[in-house]
């Protein structure tokens, strides 16, 4: 299960000045001349996660993994990086910054985005801009909001630029010890023109108990890189929340967990989950408290797994909103099928007591799923079916869809099999190049199909492409452009 979190300020803020670049379109992060270094502080509400949190859709936190993405603006293939250009802070030359890393850490205190635009005096001049009546370049320019002075308007930072140089100091040799620290975070750029990509699941985690306030995360050279010298500036530039381009930063939140019922295919030896969905009308919905359940035999006699632990009244876990499960394994020798029956029980929904329900499951022997001799069995090959979404379809931004993937056995009619090796990937297209959206993601695997839900809020306008991966036996074939769907924007409302 992956969802993003789109970032809701970014602002870059730069030594010794009073200017707010809140509306810029991209963040220029340098240093290296005149002793001039930039910060960029960014913002992005997680309630959104927190609530999936709270109503049990991601029900564990040790499962949730937290990816802060922003893309860099230099272009990987081109010579671009190796070009001389002019300034935008200073006015002087400026080069690609090439080995370096850049730090994360927590902003103490709130802080306003601003609406500043420009950073360098000529870009304020009128003959700057495409001729225009009555354009005036200076309305680019701010100081109102965040800046290296102030947090808001009047209320200054209690160190300028929220941390001198100094406190990052100390606060980095912290961090690099392994102690706590404001520090929550470090990558390396090799070439210069790598993305931000940096695990801060720790952190975000903490701001979903509440152990942590939220009020945004700073961007920094490393303290004794913000005061080299290079006798020119050495500069970054990351795509910001205004960026008029697909590439929008935003905090990944990937959930390490997939439905995999074994109900149709539970083996002996080894380790099986089976699920309860509880669902009011056709929505699934969460239960009062867990349920308890008991598995027992066809001569109605409690079994135990084979640790010899008794299987009655074990408590489920949770894996989302309205569906649970229980994992445990079966020993024995292979033989003639038998037949298991799991009733869940302590079902109670608004107050109310729901009878049990009894569930089965057909045990197959070892023979199903291991297999021991002098050669390798020939592998299965699919093809998937796609439903759920139509071709080309134009869905509107906001939409949960379920796609569901039929995997047909190749050669064979009218068969579909359900499989647990399947992941799904989402993308877009720019000219030849893909890029993903969703990176490949586990498909869920139900006892009846497998199927993927797309929440589209969290993609942004325009068209995507779907590839399917199944994974079976020693195959793992990659399925391109199985779908293609648009998602269209309500222009009256803005989500994010």
């Amino acid at each position: 299960m992956v969802t993003k979190t789109y970032l809701s300020k970014y602002n870059t803020i730069v030594k010794d000045s009073w200017r707010n670049y809140g509306f810029a379109p991209v963040s220029d992060m340098v240093y290296g001349a005149d002793g001039i270094y930039s910060r960029g502080l960014i913002y992005f509400d997680h309630t959104k996660i927190a609530d999936k949190y709270n109503s049990k859709e991601m029900p564990s936190l040790d499962k949730m993994r937290h990816v802060l993405k922003i893309m860099n603006t230099s272009d990987v293939e081109g010579l671009e990086i190796h070009e001389q250009g002019i300034s935008q802070v200073t006015g002087g030359r400026r080069f690609r910054a090439v080995s370096f890393d850049l730090i994360f850490f927590l902003i103490p205190s709130e802080w306003d985005n601003g609406k500043g635009f420009a950073y360098h005096d000529d870009m304020h001049e009128n003959n700057f801009y495409p001729s225009a009546t009555g354009f005036d370049a200076t309305r680019l320019y701010s100081e109102q909001g965040s800046n290296w002075f102030q947090r808001r308007n009047g209320i200054p930072w209690e160190e300028e630029g929220i941390y001198s140089n100094e406190t990052l100091s100390r606060e980095y040799d912290k961090y690099a010890q392994g102690e706590e620290s404001v520090i929550i975070a470090r990558q390396k750029f090799d070439i210069g023109n790598e993305s931000v990509e940096v695990d801060i699941t720790d952190t975000v985690n903490k701001f979903i108990t509440g152990e942590l306030v939220n009020n945004g995360i700073g961007i920094a050279f490393t303290p004794m890189t913000e005061l080299s010298d290079y006798g020119a500036e050495q500069y970054i530039g990351l795509m910001t929340n205004r960026t008029p381009t697909f590439f929008e930063p935003y905090l990944e939140t990937r959930y390490d967990d997939s439905i995999s019922d074994d109900r149709s295919n539970f083996v002996l030896n080894k380790k099986n989950r089976l699920y309860l969905y509880a669902t009011i009308g056709s929505k699934l919905t969460n239960l009062d408290e867990l349920p308890l359940v008991t598995v027992r035999n066809s001569d109605d006699e409690v079994i135990a797994d084979i640790d010899g632990n008794i299987l009655e009244n074990i408590e489920a876990k949770q894996y989302s909103v309205g569906v649970y499960y229980i994992e445990f394994t079966i020993g024995g020798e292979d033989g003639s099928n038998t037949m298991i029956y799991d009733t869940w029980d302590n079902l109670k929904y608004g107050g109310v007591s729901i009878p049990s329900t009894e569930l089965y499951a057909t045990v197959k022997p070892m023979s199903a799923f291991f297999s021991i001799g002098n050669a390798i069995q020939d592998s299965t090959t699919f093809t998937p079916n796609i439903g759920g979404i139509n071709e080309k379809e134009r869905i509107k931004r906001g939409d949960v869809r379920k796609i569901v993937i039929s995997p047909r056995p190749n050669y064979t009619t009218n068969t579909v099999q359900l499989v647990d090796g399947m992941e799904i990937r989402l993308y877009v297209m720019d000219g030849m190049h893909e890029y993903d959206v969703i990176s490949w993601d586990k498909v869920e695997k139900t006892y009846l199909e497998n199927y993927y839900l797309v929440d589209t809020s969290i993609l942004v306008p325009g068209r995507y492409f779907v590839d399917v991966k199944i994974s079976y036996g020693m195959n793992s074939i990659i399925h391109h452009d199985v779908l293609q769907f648009d998602i269209v924007s309500d222009i009256t409302k803005k989500t994010r």
